[in-house]
């Protein structure tokens, strides 16, 4: 009987990790959405950075993506 509730509290625990890594989401690496994200940056990427958050409409910035694709529409995806 013992066994069975240490099991079925370690299952519990393991489906509860599981849904909350799940929710938390992926690492983006440097992605930034907002103009003090851009702060952290290297002032080369900073000012690329900079004018595209600014956007009028929402884009984000990828600092490790190719020259052409760094400044991507920000449709909630990374």
């Amino acid at each position: 009987m013992r066994i069975k509730l240490l099991l079925a509290a370690a299952s519990l625990l393991a489906t509860t990790a599981g849904g909350l890594s799940y929710v938390s989401g992926h690492s983006t690496g440097r992605e930034s959405r907002f103009a003090a994200q851009c702060q952290k940056l290297p002032m080369a990427e900073r000012t690329a950075c900079l004018s595209c958050v600014a956007r009028p409409v929402k884009h984000h910035y990828h600092p490790d993506y190719p020259a052409a694709a760094r400044c991507r529409l920000d449709n909630g995806k990374p």
